[in-house]
């Protein structure tokens, strides 16, 4: 099955990105960035739709508006070249947009314009741009007779790749949570997808060790004869765990890398070599700030240049930086600390010669928490930077 983000950025090459940009007036970073933040917000319009069955009929309604003269994805080159085209295709989508927007579309393009760094009129025009390919993309995936149950089907199957690769504050928009909630969800389900029959039975399997110990409990009570307490032993001290030895992986065009198991370094490139599809999160360790900074300690650099060595091993990769805090101190310093935390690795990816329009950044401060702020341990798992995947 197609991963409906991934085929609508894949259909936005880097010149048309360029001449987008020429004509908007912006950058070609922010325009990329822009257009791949604008296809998941519309998915998630959409999806957010689907959850009804009215919902899902408009919405082929509007998917026969996109295909009943061929599927635009095929025929975008052509009408970006051409000025009339492209003007019909602009206005074709302001009406897709706003069906699947509705009330939110002003909040959607605002937010999406801070996002990528665009006048608020870029980002309604990239909504607009990418309304017809979203629908193009459903459309393709669905085939030539699409059933109102069949987009339902696909669109919740693609649930955890679309929250994913949402920007930060897009997802509350939609009530359907955010990129970090999506990304918990899909691991949840691939963990649940590699335990197979065992993830079946594993309810029954709890369900059998509670009546067991019930018996068990009810035979010792019953029991009349006592027994003298058993001597205690003292456990030997715990040993730490070893670390992994580091394994030689070899990248696309002869690079290699020596990476530790479970490392950001492997586990990235693992993904990249895999076909399990964008987006996927992954949380940078041995990467460290100066206290109350955004300043990187100098044993960091590792954890980076490798990174480095596999984004220019992998050149269609785009990635976003996102940092976090724990909750101690003023919230909104907390965010302006993890956005320039954020910010800091990036430039340190770019000034190693990966495209900076490749990279996207964001802080969320203290969101998200993956774990209990009220102890230290918990406050330092959270305060963390995370790698994302968005395209592969």
């Amino acid at each position: 099955m197609s991963n409906l983000v991934q085929t609508v950025i894949n259909a936005v090459t880097p010149d048309m990105i360029t001449k987008l940009s020429g004509l908007l007036g912006e950058s070609s970073g922010g325009v990329g960035k822009g257009l791949a933040a604008a296809a998941p917000a519309l998915l998630a319009a959409a999806l957010q739709q689907s959850s009804t069955t009215s919902g899902a009929n408009g919405l082929l309604g509007l998917l026969s508006q996109v295909t009943s003269g061929g599927n635009l994805l095929d025929q975008l080159p052509a009408l970006l070249a051409d000025d009339t085209a492209r003007a019909t295709l602009l206005n074709q989508g302001r009406g897709l947009a706003d069906g699947l927007l509705g009330s939110n579309s002003s909040s959607i393009a605002n937010t999406l314009a801070s996002f990528a760094g665009l006048k608020g009129g870029s980002a309604s025009n990239l909504l607009a741009l990418a309304a017809p390919l979203v629908m193009g993309a459903i459309g393709k995936a669905l085939g030539p007779s699409p059933t109102a149950s069949g987009l339902q089907s696909l669109l919740s199957d693609q649930r955890s790749s679309i929250l994913g690769a949402l920007p930060p504050g897009l997802g509350a928009l939609f009530g359907l949570g955010g990129a970090a909630q999506a990304a918990k969800g899909a691991a949840t389900a691939a963990a649940a997808a590699g335990g197979g029959g065992l993830m079946k039975i594993l309810p029954w399997l709890i369900a059998a060790a509670v009546v067991l110990a019930l018996i068990f409990g009810l035979r010792s009570c019953g029991a009349k004869k006592v027994e003298a307490p058993a001597p205690v032993v003292t456990p030997p001290p715990a040993m730490a765990p070893a670390t992994p030895a580091a394994e030689t992986l070899t990248l696309p065009g002869g690079a290699t890398i020596s990476v530790a198991p479970g490392s950001i370094g492997y586990s990235v490139a693992k993904f990249l070599d895999s076909r399990e599809a964008a987006p996927k999160t992954f949380v940078f360790d041995n990467l460290n700030f100066a206290t109350g900074s955004n300043a990187l300690t100098p044993e960091s650099g590792v954890t980076v240049d490798t990174l480095v060595v596999i984004l220019k091993a992998y050149p269609n990769v785009r990635a976003r930086v996102v940092g976090y805090t724990d909750n101690q101190g003023d919230p909104g310093a907390n965010k302006t600390l993890s956005e320039n935390r954020a910010i800091t690795v990036s430039k340190k990816i770019v000034a190693a010669g990966v495209a900076a329009d490749r990279l996207e950044t964001a802080g969320l401060g203290d969101a998200d928490p993956v774990a209990d702020n009220a102890s230290e341990e918990g406050r330092a798992k959270n305060r963390r930077t995370e790698l994302v995947i968005i395209r592969k």
